[in-house]
C-alpha cells in the first residue's frame, strides 16, 4: 500500500469515527514529505504506519472466564459466543464496521486495514508456527459492527487457551499483542484454581503482566 493509498483508507475511517483526528492526518502528510525529501524516509514508506491510531485493547484469559460475555455486556449485542469451554481457537478482533449486524472476515483482511497495527503480521507468525504460507487465517479472525460502543476503538478476544497443539504459538502471540496495546484485561476465575495447562497459562498471562515494562497498562 502507498502513502497516499494509506492517507486514503485512515481518513475515511476517521472521518466515520475520529473526525478531528484528519487535522493531523495533514500533518503527517508534512512530515512525510519532508522524511521523503530528506531520505530518512523511503519514498514507500510513511510515519503514519509508526502510530496507532486506534487504542487497542485487548481481553485475555482462560476459557469460562466471562471474556466475551464481557464483550457482549459492553458491546450490547451478541458479537461471541460465550460458553464454559473453548468455543474460539483464534484471537478476534472487533472493530466499528458498515453494518449493524455482525460480520465476521478472515484474519488476513487485518493486513488491508490501516486501522490495524497487524502489518505483515504473517511475519510475527511464521515465527512462533513456521509453516508454509500464509498462515494468518489460522491465528486471527475480524469481526465488525456498527455500533457506538465500538467507535473508534479496536477489541482483541484471545482464544479459550486450551492444552492443544497450538497452545505455545498462541502464547507467544499473546506476548506479540500485548505489546500492541493499548490496555490489556486479563481474566480468570478467582473461585476456582485453574487446572494443568490452564494453571500454566495463568500463570504465564500474570508473569508477562508483572514483568512488562509498561505494567500500570494491564489490569
Amino acid at each position: 500500500m502507498s502513502p497516499e493509498e494509506r492517507y486514503h483508507r485512515i481518513k475515511e475511517h476517521l472521518a466515520e469515527e475520529n473526525p478531528i483526528l484528519i487535522e493531523v492526518m495533514e500533518k503527517f502528510e508534512q512530515l512525510d514529505k519532508t522524511g521523503h525529501e530528506t531520505g530518512l524516509l523511503d519514498r514507500s514508506e510513511t510515519y503514519t504506519s509508526d502510530i496507532s491510531w486506534w487504542p487497542l485493547i485487548s481481553i485475555l484469559g482462560t476459557f469460562s472466564t466471562g471474556k466475551s460475555s464481557f464483550i457482549n455486556h459492553y458491546l450490547k449485542s451478541d458479537v461471541q459466543i460465550s460458553g464454559n469451554q473453548a468455543i474460539d481457537d483464534k484471537f478476534t478482533v472487533v472493530c466499528y464496521g458498515p453494518n449493524p449486524a455482525v460480520t465476521t472476515l478472515p484474519g488476513l483482511a487485518l493486513d488491508a486495514d490501516p486501522r490495524f497495527p497487524f502489518y505483515n503480521i504473517n511475519e510475527e507468525i511464521k515465527k512462533v508456527d513456521p509453516g508454509e504460507g500464509n498462515r494468518t487465517n489460522l491465528y486471527l479472525q475480524l469481526k465488525t459492527l456498527k455500533s457506538e460502543h465500538i467507535k473508534g476503538k479496536i477489541l482483541i478476544d484471545s482464544p479459550g487457551f486450551d492444552a492443544d497443539s497450538q497452545r505455545d504459538a498462541i502464547l507467544k502471540m499473546t506476548d506479540h499483542i500485548i505489546n500492541m496495546s493499548d490496555l490489556v484485561l486479563i481474566f480468570f476465575d478467582a473461585r476456582h484454581p485453574e487446572p494443568g495447562a490452564m494453571r500454566d497459562t495463568l500463570e504465564h498471562l500474570v508473569g508477562t503482566a508483572m514483568e512488562h515494562r509498561d505494567a500500570n497498562k494491564i489490569l
